[in-house]
């Protein structure tokens, strides 16, 4: 196994495959059954609709024909971590995550590595969410919920490939132990709030995919409009080397997403969380069951690259 049939495997896989395309309305049972049920195993409705308490059939609605067919992402980038790489320990302070955010080591017994996936949002997702400066738009909406598809099966692909080739592999994302807690009301569940067991974000600052920005959001190599998704895997191979050492060096620190937050979350003090998780609550409501904003991440000087930063002051939680 090689990053490159790793690259060229993911690359295919967002050409071809229909979860990377926004789907027609379903329109008989079948299509509604699977809807309901092949899509959305492995915790997607908690973690992913605005009241994480819908089936798959809550998505046939609002498709216009202007975004049927629309893609979402690009071909990801990825960098590969070791396991034992001890930033993975450093995740477990109280003032970076917390001792609730698992290692690779209890995700997978012998885990060697761990592989980040970046996938970049196509030009039409983010330049629609530039034009209202109020409410995302729906390309970015759907993106954000029907495209969480694409990105969990793009991180099972990798997930199968490595296993094919006599490896074992897991992907947190969808695994059953996964918890992502998004706001103080989810009491059910043993995190704090604002958090998860397993912080892609985090994790792709340790693997060399990229740093934060300002407003703790995850700027990779090809920008912050995009998602992430990472596996861990017995497979044993050479580390990336990070081209950056502090937690902002990617971000160019010039102010730019702080005006940009329609809910006032922003500012060069950091990001307040309770107005952000408020603004979010607001969207969902009026879009239900999806949801999303992405208002600091289109539109900015790092949208589609990262900036180098020469200011290495580090302020926030996320240090590590």
């Amino acid at each position: 196994m090689h990053r490159e049939d790793l690259l060229k495997l993911t690359a295919e896989f967002s050409e071809s495959s229909p979860t990377n395309y926004l789907t027609p309305e379903a329109d008989d049972a079948e299509a509604l059954n699977k809807l309901a049920s092949g899509f959305f195993a492995n915790n997607f409705a908690r973690n992913n609709y605005h009241g994480g308490d819908s089936d798959g059939t809550a998505l046939n609605k609002d498709k216009d024909s202007r975004y049927v067919g629309m893609r979402f992402f690009l071909p990801p980038v990825l960098a590969v971590g070791a396991a034992s790489d001890e930033g993975f320990k450093k995740l477990q302070r109280p003032e970076v995550v917390g001792p609730h955010h698992l290692l690779p080591e209890d995700w997978l017994p012998g885990a060697k590595s761990v592989i980040s996936l970046f996938l970049p949002f196509t030009e039409r997702v983010i330049s629609s969410n530039t034009e209202n400066p109020a409410e995302p738009s729906w390309e970015w909406l759907f993106t954000r919920v029907d495209g969480q598809q694409h990105l969990l099966a793009t991180g099972a692909l990798v997930r199968d490939a490595l296993i094919r080739e006599g490896y074992r592999a897991v992907v947190p994302y969808i695994d059953d132990r996964f918890l992502m807690r998004t706001s103080r009301d989810q009491t059910g569940l043993p995190i704090p709030a604002f958090s998860s067991n397993w912080s892609e974000r985090h994790v792709g600052f340790i693997t060399g995919l990229g740093t934060f920005g300002r407003m703790t959001n995850f700027i990779s190599k090809r920008g912050c409009c995009g998602r992430l998704v990472s596996v861990v895997t017995d497979w044993e191979t050479t580390p990336d080397e990070k081209d950056y050492e502090g937690i902002y060096d990617y971000c160019a620190e010039c102010g730019a997403c702080y005006p940009a937050c329609p809910g006032g979350a922003l500012s060069a003090d950091g990001k307040d969380i309770d107005k952000c998780s408020a603004y979010l609550r607001k969207i969902g409501s009026k879009f239900a069951p999806r949801y999303g904003c992405g208002k600091c991440q289109s539109g900015l000087p790092c949208a589609t690259k990262s900036l180098a930063s020469p200011k290495r002051n580090v302020r926030s939680k996320i240090t590590i």
